[in-house]
């Protein structure tokens, strides 16, 4: 009885800490912000970019100044309480944790781009100052949450702000964006193009859920975080308002899965719920048996019915696999420019070199030659040379342009694509869609072990990054850096994969783990990976001992769930601004959690 009347006195006497304050600005506010941010790439130099080198960013620039100043003030919260003689908690794991910022930080120092290292690349504004700060978020959330009081406060208005993000990005699902209207253009805009809205445009396919996370495939990432951390709240929290709170947003959790149609969103979920029901059925051996044995079978099931059944395997590939392009369904493999010639590398191992000139009365020449010497028909259609096989069927076609100023060059056509060259002094050369001439390497390395059009044409991407991984065993390339290590010059696989579009920059792998390895090294991603899984195995085992009806067992399996999809779409998905504040927040939560509940067990 006494126990209990101890236990009792404890919860009146609890209070939330204001210092948690700035861990909700970290997980609600940082993610809403959005604003106009015109600066210079530093990338004007390079044949891949545009020669003008300014850029217009809404959603990441402002993000991650945010970021840095939140961290330098949980910075300052923690020395004034080392100054007032308070001592902080901690466990291993966050050692490990301190290792990894250091690698990140260690790998900036040694980039051939520290610039973009520390101040972030076009596109990306996670500099190592924004990973060193999302470490101080994890922690600082750590050694602040204390007692259930404080979870709650932070779930709360967190919460609200989660909503709002939420709200903004159902209503786009609906075709009604905030963000295409003059409002809205006024809201996330500096006054400087307040002159010009109409002229300011966020380009997205209507009907489209981006919300303020500028991409929509973050918001897998972004609802395999929050949607498990709000059922748990809606089934631990008592209070009419909180359940009204987190049932609204797992209400819009399930509205921007179903509109913004996300495969890795779903998939992400489905394997976290799985894991978690595990976890909590692992608690009692017979539940646990019958579960895994249903489950091992439907797994079984289904790998046979996507491998033997064609209507299935038809379907998982259509899910798995882009929708068909140039690039995958097309008859050309890759281009080169010589000194004599311009060469199509067909997929059926055939090569072709074609040469065009222009004779004085400005009338095109077209010759094609194959590796056997066979010449190819060059008929002229009154608008093109057509090169045709034996049987009349066109290979491509040449068509004569010219410029402004009268200088001549042509466009081979094929495939639907039209790629453009010109015949200069040192031979024939590539015009990209910058207008820059650039000579054409087909020797890129590519790993070939995915389909080129898997995960959404991610298999491109992974096979050219694969080659890239060997040389950062010990220290990355630098935060940020992946843009100029990957090999943007791959004009032609980029024209037959995105139409009319030969710049397209990739600006990261669409892997948080490939990202990983690139930018801090291998032993950095290994130590990113210890803290994950050693939470989730941490968090694992105190749930298994405790009461799930408890509101803090409950709150801590949505954060373990949370952490787990997150994981998992990192597989599809990079880090990035937009969504990692709110990562490194609840993990730094969940570890709390952790703590609390170790802690009440000594008690």
């Amino acid at each position: 009885m006494s126990n209990r009347t101890v236990k009792n006195n404890k919860r009146v006497t609890e209070k939330a800490s204001p210092a948690i304050i700035l861990s909700i600005i970290a997980a609600g506010i940082i993610p809403l912000i959005m604003r106009t941010f015109t600066y210079d790439s530093k990338l004007s130099d390079y044949d891949w970019f545009p020669s003008d080198g300014t850029v217009v960013d809404i959603f990441l620039a402002y993000k991650s100044f945010a970021i840095i100043t939140v961290g330098i003030l949980m910075a300052i919260v923690l020395i004034y309480r080392a100054y007032d003689h308070q001592k902080f908690p901690t466990q291993r794991l966050f050692y490990v944790l301190f290792a990894y910022g250091a690698l990140v930080l260690i790998s900036g120092l040694a980039s051939r781009w520290k610039g973009f290292a520390f101040g972030g690349s076009y596109e990306m504004f996670e500099s190592v100052l924004v990973v060193l700060c999302y470490i101080m978020f994890a922690y600082y959330t750590y050694i602040t949450v204390q007692n259930g009081k404080t979870v709650g406060t932070f779930l709360k208005w967190s919460g609200i702000f989660i909503l709002i993000l939420m709200l903004i990005g159902a209503f786009q699902g609906f075709g009604a964006d905030l963000f295409a209207t003059k409002l809205g253009k006024i809201l996330y805009s500096t006054p400087s193009f307040w002159g010009s809205l109409d002229d300011l445009v966020i380009r997205m396919p209507k009907g489209t859920s981006y919300s303020t996370l500028y991409n929509p495939n973050y918001f897998s990432l972004y609802l395999g975080l929050i949607m498990p951390v709000a059922v748990a709240a809606f089934i631990a929290v008592r209070k009419r308002w909180a359940r009204i709170l987190s049932g609204a947003i797992v209400v819009c959790s399930v509205i921007l899965l179903i509109t913004d149609i996300s495969i890795t969103g779903v998939m992400c979920l489905v394997i976290s719920g799985i894991v978690t029901l595990l976890v909590v059925l692992s608690r009692k051996r017979k539940p646990f048996a019958i579960v895994s044995a249903i489950l091992a079978a439907v797994i079984v099931i289904g790998i046979i019915l996507s491998v033997a059944v064609t209507p299935v395997h038809n379907k998982v590939s259509t899910m798995l696999n882009a929708e068909p392009t140039p690039l995958t369904a097309g008859s050309l493999k890759d281009m080169e420019t010589n000194d004599d010639n311009v060469t199509l590398d067909m997929k059926d191992g055939s090569r072709i070199a074609v040469t065009f000139t222009f004779d004085a009365n400005g009338a095109l020449q077209v010759t094609a030659t194959g590796d056997d010497g066979t010449q190819y028909a060059c008929n002229w259609d009154g608008a093109a040379a057509q090169i045709q096989r034996e049987d009349g069927t066109s290979i491509a076609a040449v068509v004569p342009k010219s410029t402004e100023d009268g200088q001549q060059y042509a466009a081979i056509q094929i495939d639907g694509r039209e790629f453009w060259f010109i015949q200069t002094e040192e031979g024939y050369r590539y015009i990209t869609g910058s207008g820059k001439i650039v000579e054409l390497d087909n020797n890129i390395k590519s790993a070939g072990v995915f389909p080129e059009d898997f995960f959404s044409n991610r298999g491109i991407i992974w096979n050219r990054t694969l080659p890239l991984l060997p040389k950062h065993i010990i220290l990355g390339s630098g935060q940020n850096t992946f843009i100029m290590e990957y090999p943007q010059d791959n004009y032609i696989m980029k024209d037959l994969l995105i139409e009319s579009e030969t710049t397209s920059i990739d600006v990261k792998p669409h892997n948080l783990f490939l990202q990983q390895w690139v930018e801090n090294g291998l032993i950095a991603m290994i130590l990113y990976l210890v803290v994950v899984i050693g939470y989730l195995a941490q968090a694992a085992g105190e749930i298994r001992k405790h009461d799930i009806k408890e509101p803090l067992t409950i709150i801590s399996i949505g954060v373990f769930a949370g952490i787990l999809a997150h994981t998992v779409a990192g597989v599809a998905n990079d880090s990035n601004v937009c969504t990692s504040p709110v990562m490194w927040t609840l993990l730094g939560l969940g570890f709390a959690l952790n703590a609390i509940m170790k802690k009440q067990d000594a008690q």
